[in-house]
């Protein structure tokens, strides 16, 4: 597995490097814009992201790796910042998990492997429901004229939901897709869904996805038919 590591404290990386370098081929970047060069040059399977390093924040570097790449590489944001807030900010900003500072080099270790087995929307397969068209492995999503790029994440979520239109998809079943046995407290679903929701408000398609109660997230198809 190639894993990025982009941290600035030069004492962790070194612990990090001692830990999984036996098994994990590593490569490292002390800075914001460094971490971005490496991640859009290269190929790997994760990208473990400080929140604070110089030049670029982690939010700045997620947003504009998100933007760029053609691969939806999964992205582990690791800072000390553990408010529900500054979650939420990573989440939206294209983060798939979130470690706080301090942590268990194991338990970043199983995080890192969690996040690499996660299921990748299958490469070359085109999904259309009415007017809106999903390009998966790049997360590209065209309504008529207008696109807009998802995240790895919210790609994913609304693959799941048009595969399934007009039926709901449970929590439970998006949550076991997105991260296994790894899933994070239920808030996380939600962020992305609201991100997907609100990505989708930007295409023009209001209201697209709605709750059904006992039942899951839903994709109205209805409001999919034309494009703009």
């Amino acid at each position: 597995m190639r894993v990025l590591i982009v941290e600035d404290n030069r004492d962790l990386q070194a612990n990090i490097a001692r830990f999984l370098e036996p098994d994990f081929l590593l490569d490292f970047a002390a800075t914001g814009p460094q971490g971005l060069a490496l991640a859009l040059a290269n190929a790997y399977d994760v990208i473990v992201l400080d929140l604070m390093l110089p030049g670029m924040s982690g939010i700045e570097v997620c947003e504009r790796y998100r933007q760029l790449a053609p691969r939806l590489v999964p992205i582990l944001m690791l800072t000390a910042r553990d408010t529900l807030e500054d979650k939420q900010e990573g989440f939206q900003a294209g983060a798939d998990d979130y470690l706080v500072k301090p942590f268990s080099l194991r338990e970043l270790r199983w995080r890192l492997e969690a996040l690499a087995r996660r299921p990748v929307p299958p490469s070359g397969r085109r999904l259309t429901l009415g007017g809106l068209a999903l390009e998966p492995e790049g997360g590209q999503l065209r309504w008529g004229e207008r696109t807009v790029r998802l995240h790895r994440t919210e790609a994913l979520i609304l693959r799941l939901l048009m595969e399934a239109a007009p039926a709901a998809v449970s929590t439970e079943t998006l949550a076991e897709r997105l991260w296994g046995d790894e899933a994070p407290d239920s808030s996380a679903l939600r962020t992305h869904v609201y991100a997907l929701r609100k990505a989708l408000a930007g295409l023009g398609i209001d209201d697209a996805i709605t709750t059904r109660r006992n039942e899951g997230y839903c994709l109205d198809a209805s409001r999919c038919q034309t494009g703009p």
